[in-house]
C-alpha cells in the first residue's frame, strides 16, 4: 500500500527527461577545517557555512562573493556543526542579517549535533551526544519539551520502543506540513517519530537507518534517509506505517566504491541528491527509475553537508571548498 502511495506521488509530481548542472561556482576557505553544514537564507540570496574552525562563512549565492564572517567567541575554535535558518525571516539561532550575536546558550554536558527549525519558525530543536531532544520557543529560547533518551544501561531500543534514542544523535528533521511532528536519527539505527504536543514519549520508530550526518529529509509523508552504509544507503519510508517502501541506488552497475553517506535531500519527488564519504561526490538520482542524473565531485573528498534552495544547491565536506550549482530540471 504505501509502495503504491508513493508511485501515485511520483506520477503527480514532476517528470524528469534530463537534469542539467549547470554555473558549477567554488571557493576556499583557507584553514577552516571542513564545512560541516551548509544552509541558504530563507529568500536563497546568502548562503551561509558552518566551519570546523568554530565560524559562520556568509556567501553571496550569485557569485560566492564573501560578505562576513561570523564568531561569538575569539578564544573558541570548536566546530560549529549544524545551520538551520529560520524560514520567516533571514536569522538563525546566531542572526546573520546583524552580523553580530544576539542571543547564544549552551546545554550543559551536550554536544549539539543538528538543529531544525519547524516551518513557522516559532520552535526549533536540538540534539546530539547526550540523546536527549529538546524544544524551544524562538523568541523565548526557552526549552518547553525535552524527548529523553534512553539509558544505555537498559539496553538499545526495540522498535515497540516509545522511548528515546540510545546513542548520538546526527539529524533531526521537522514535518514540511506538520509544525508539532519530527523525525530524528542517530547512531542506534532507529528512527524516531515524535510529536510534540504528547511530550516525552516517541510516536513511532522505525529500525534501520544508521544515521551518522544530515540524513534526514521529508516530503509529504516519506522520509528521506542516508546511512553510513556499504550499500542500500539511500532509502524512503512511510512515516505513518514506519514500512521501508523503496531503496534507492546510490552507486552505478560494475563501481567498485561504497557508498557511505553522510547527507541526502529531495530535489523533487521524483529525484534525490546524496553525498558521503564512500564516492566522495554528491549523487542526483532519479527514485523512479533508479537512474544517475548527474554528479558533482568534491576534490575527493568527503561531503558532509547539502542544501537545496530553488534551482541552487550548495555542498561542503571534508577541506575548504565550498561548491554552488544550479540544476535545471528538464521536463517531458
Amino acid at each position: 500500500m504505501a509502495k503504491r502511495r508513493l508511485a501515485s506521488a511520483l506520477e503527480a509530481g514532476k517528470i524528469l527527461g534530463s537534469v542539467q548542472i549547470k554555473d558549477i561556482q567554488r571557493t576556499v576557505v583557507p584553514n577552516c577545517h571542513g564545512i560541516f553544514s551548509t544552509m541558504f537564507s530563507s529568500d536563497g540570496s546568502i548562503l551561509m557555512s558552518a566551519t570546523g574552525k568554530g565560524t559562520i562563512e556568509i556567501h553571496a549565492t550569485n557569485n560566492l562573493k564573501s560578505l562576513a564572517t561570523l564568531k561569538r567567541d575569539l578564544r573558541s575554535n570548536l566546530p560549529i556543526t549544524s545551520l538551520q535558518a529560520n524560514p520567516k525571516n533571514t536569522n538563525l539561532v546566531l542572526a546573520v542579517d546583524t552580523c553580530e550575536c544576539v542571543y547564544s546558550f549552551c546545554e550543559e554536558k551536550n554536544v549539539i549535533n543538528a538543529v531544525d527549525i519547524n516551518t513557522s519558525g516559532g520552535i526549533y530543536a536540538t540534539a546530539g551526544k547526550d540523546t536527549d531532544i529538546r524544544v524551544y520557543d524562538f523568541s523565548t529560547h526557552e526549552c518547553f519539551v525535552t524527548c529523553h533518551g534512553k539509558d544505555l544501561s537498559e539496553g538499545l531500543s526495540t522498535p515497540s520502543d516509545e522511548v528515546g534514542h540510545g546513542r548520538r544523535i546526527f539529524a533531526l528533521k521537522f514535518h514540511p506540513e506538520n509544525n508539532n511532528v519530527l523525525v530524528s536519527g542517530g547512531w542506534d539505527k532507529f528512527l524516531k517519530v515524535w510529536d510534540i504536543r504528547v511530550g516525552n514519549r516517541a510516536v513511532r520508530t522505525i529500525n534501520g537507518p544508521y544515521i551518522c550526518g544530515q540524513g534526514i529529509d521529508l516530503i509529504d509523508n516519506y522520509v528521506l534517509t542516508a546511512s553510513w552504509v556499504a550499500t542500500n544507503s539511500l532509502q524512503i519510508y512511510d512515516l505513518i506505517s514506519g514500512e521501508m517502501i523503496d531503496t534507492v541506488p546510490f552507486g552505478t552497475k560494475g563501481e567498485l566504491k561504497t557508498d557511505y553517506l553522510y547527507c541526502a535531500k529531495y530535489l523533487t519527488k521524483q529525484c534525490v541528491v546524496a553525498g558521503g564519504s564512500g564516492t566522495c561526490d554528491v549523487r542526483l538520482v532519479d527514485i523512479n527509475k533508479g537512474e544517475l542524473l548527474g554528479n558533482i565531485d568534491n576534490d575527493r573528498r568527503p561531503i558532509q553537508t547539502i542544501d537545496i534552495m530553488g534551482d541552487y544547491m550548495a555542498i561542503g565536506g571534508v577541506g575548504p571548498s565550498i561548491t554552488v550549482a544550479k540544476i535545471e530540471m528538464v521536463s517531458t
